[in-house]
């Protein structure tokens, strides 16, 4: 615009000179060798004035024109106009063109149109043809005493070009950040800019990319041909800017690491309006809503200086969960215990960030949960739960109608309880239903600090336990008896849960003793487990019976020390099972018993079958026992004392008939050892002739 105003300045003052002369030709050439006027200069120009049917035309060259920053210098500058009117206080150029080389927008030919008033400083113009990173640019500008508006046209620019032709202007730091990426898209602008001066008032931008490719140099960071459409408003006030934006992505793909989002299938919006404080560096969003068709809609108000939140207010309305989890909740769960998960029902979200701390506060309805793994499940939760690091307490209140952890079913609960300061604590006896008992729990409490790991710890109450049914349920053979305990404490930190006290259970008319149990990583890939426990007084007859292994009568005492299961699977014990000192009941084993017993200890079998030892139905013993000590998947195997060729499962003694068991396998395979404890129970036992 300065361009023109220059040239037309010239071409007025030769018209008045024209005009006051006598000749009468139809054409005036003048040629200046310097000129220089507010500060703007040229160097052998050439202005050439001649008439048309239109009216007057101008045509004008120079070697180079200087101008005010920021434009400079222009060489090999030629301008013509072949509809020029000049009126009393006003002058136009309906057509023209201008031609031109500089140093940063290269060779330049563009078409325009003026209307000019300078005396009261009031202009109209309109380009069309200007090149910038090898886009075309119109625009139309209006100057009214220093105040300015500009309409601005790219129908078509390459992100590419854009990044290359700005880049020379960028800090260091951004083009070394530039060149990590890889980028490339189809642009469309279009922007209304006013102002005053020098300064930008008020911007209207809309911009639409197509097939928009950008992706980091690590593949963390992609889009594959997506479209966005983009509206930004800005209004300065004083030293702030009024924004308000709208973002549309409706189609194509994304990736930011663990997230992928498929627009096509799930478009996604923003509208967010706020103020940005230019001189603090500071925004204000009064109001952001962010749209995910299908999957959640978020709406947020926040501060910020560009490095971290502050005042922070989100909220994730109620939406269903099976939805919401794939996409943005189960990336960041890999490796957990949450991380494969069948969901179904509704899930609400608050979220708030203060100076001190923060909260959330989650809203459940009808929710189903269901580990793919079949590890945990329960049905029909609802209610809300809360956590905060704030003083001011946060009430939970939870209900559901049924669940199970490891195909053991629970039953109908509730838990009332409230955080505070980064702890979670019950605020009333929560009772769990397992099976026909319950597990209560007391003094339940949560605590995870800031930068620390999860702890907890409850003591609590195991009323009685039909063992018939937890066999059951796991598919044991059936069990008698009993389970129950009082839990002086269970503690959980770093992945390890211990139990502080013993588990009782009563079982097979004896007592059995959990003692010093522990658990790691209880819901990781592969959990390990750790007890000792010890056997008092079991009946056997019963317990034989249970698993027909044939019939024994007497006690047993026995002890399972550094038990160690990984995955629920032995990997080492030490184990030792006997004839408790001083048993005074009648102690008797069958045929079958002892056929068994002796293929556990690696004897040959129907032996009894092959004898005259066949026409006794039973015998009396002594003593038995059997111990194993599992190591490296092999199990190290002693019975109640040595024999003369391997040891002693069962000693004969008693009224007659008597009976030995000798064992000869010292060692054998765990593997092997459960084959032969398979075969056994599936054996109908010897047969006696």
């Amino acid at each position: 615009m300065a361009l023109l105003r220059t040239w037309l300045i010239i071409t007025a003052a030769m018209l008045l000179m024209w005009q006051s002369s006598s000749f009468a030709s139809e054409q005036i050439t003048i040629i200046i060798g310097s000129w220089a006027f507010e500060q703007k200069s040229a160097k052998n120009l050439d202005v050439e004035l001649f008439l048309t049917e239109h009216g007057v035309g101008i045509q004008a060259t120079a070697d180079n024109v200087t101008l005010a920053e920021p434009i400079g210098q222009l060489n090999k500058v030629s301008l013509t106009c072949t509809q020029f009117q000049l009126l009393s206080e006003r002058y136009s150029c309906k057509q023209g063109t201008v031609a031109f080389l500089h140093a940063e927008l290269g060779s330049q030919k563009l078409k325009f149109s003026i209307k000019a008033k300078p005396q009261t400083n009031n202009y109209d113009v309109k380009v069309n043809g200007l090149r910038l990173a090898e886009a075309d640019i119109s625009f139309t500008a209006k100057l009214a005493n220093n105040n300015w508006h500009v309409l601005l046209n790219i129908p078509q620019a390459s992100l590419i070009q854009i990044v290359s032709f700005v880049s020379p202007f960028l800090p260091i730091d951004k083009i070394d950040l530039l060149k990590d990426w890889s980028y490339g898209s189809d642009l469309n602008i279009d922007a209304e800019l006013q102002g005053r001066e020098t300064q930008l008032e008020k911007a209207t931008i809309k911009l639409i990319a197509s097939e928009l490719n950008v992706s980091d140099i690590e593949g963390k960071y992609v889009t594959e041909a997506s479209s966005l459409n983009i509206e930004l408003d800005v209004t300065k006030s004083n030293h702030s800017w009024q924004w308000q934006a709208d973002v549309n992505i409706p189609s194509g793909q994304a990736y930011g690491e663990p997230v992928f989002l498929d627009f096509s299938e799930t478009p996604l919006s923003l509208n967010a309006s706020g103020i940005w404080h230019q001189d603090l560096n500071h925004i204000v969003v009064k109001q952001a809503t962010i749209i995910h068709v299908d999957i959640a809609e978020l709406n947020a108000q926040f501060t910020s200086d560009f490095k971290q939140f502050n005042d922070l207010d989100l909220t994730i309305k109620k939406t269903e969960i099976n939805n919401l989890y794939p996409i943005w909740i189960q990336p960041f769960l890999v490796d957990t215990a949450v991380a494969n998960l069948e969901l179904a029902g509704q899930i609400g979200l608050n979220f708030q960030l203060q100076d001190d701390g923060y909260q959330i506060e989650m809203e459940l309805s009808d929710v189903f949960i269901d580990d793919e793994e079949g590890r945990f499940g329960l049905y029909d939760l609802k209610g809300s739960l809360g956590w905060t690091t704030l003083h001011e307490a946060l009430p939970s209140d939870l209900t559901w109608q049924g669940g199970y952890v490891y195909a053991i079913p629970i039953g109908k609960s509730k838990i009332v309880a409230e955080a505070k300061e980064s702890q979670f604590k019950l605020q009333q006896t929560w009772t769990l239903p397992i099976l026909d008992g319950d597990l209560q729990l007391n003094e339940f409490s949560l605590y995870r600090p800031e930068n620390g790991e999860t702890q907890w710890s409850f003591d609590g109450l195991l009323t009685p336990i039909s063992m018939e049914s937890l066999s059951s349920v796991l598919e044991w053979p059936t069990l008698h008896g009993k389970l129950s305990g009082v839990i002086p404490k269970v503690s959980y930190q770093n992945q390890h849960i211990q139990v502080e006290g013993a588990l009782l259970v009563k079982l097979f008319g004896g007592t059995t003793i959990v003692k010093n149990l522990q658990l790691d990583t209880p819901f990781g890939a592969l959990p390990q487990l750790y007890a000792n426990v010890d056997i008092k007084n079991l009946d056997l007859e019963t317990l034989t019976r249970t698993f027909d292994f044939g019939k024994i009568t007497g006690k047993l005492d026995g002890q399972l020390n550094q038990l160690r299961l990984s995955n629920w699977q032995p990997v080492a014990f030490d184990a030792r099972f006997y004839t408790p000192e001083g048993d005074k009941s009648k102690r008797r084993i069958s045929q079958k018993a002892v056929e068994n017993l002796s293929q556990i200890g690696g004897g040959a079998g129907g032996i009894l079958s092959r004898s005259f030892l066949r026409f006794f139905e039973d015998f009396s013993y002594q003593r038995l026992g059997l111990s194993c000590k599992l190591a490296n998947d092999v199990c190290e195997m002693t019975g109640v004392s040595e024999a003369e060729q391997g040891y002693y499962i069962v000693k004969g003694g008693g009224l007659p008939p008597r009976i030995n068991v000798v064992g000869y396998t010292r060692r054998v395979g765990w593997t092997d050892l459960i084959e032969r404890l398979k075969s056994v129970s599936q054996s109908s036992g010897p047969v006696i002739q």
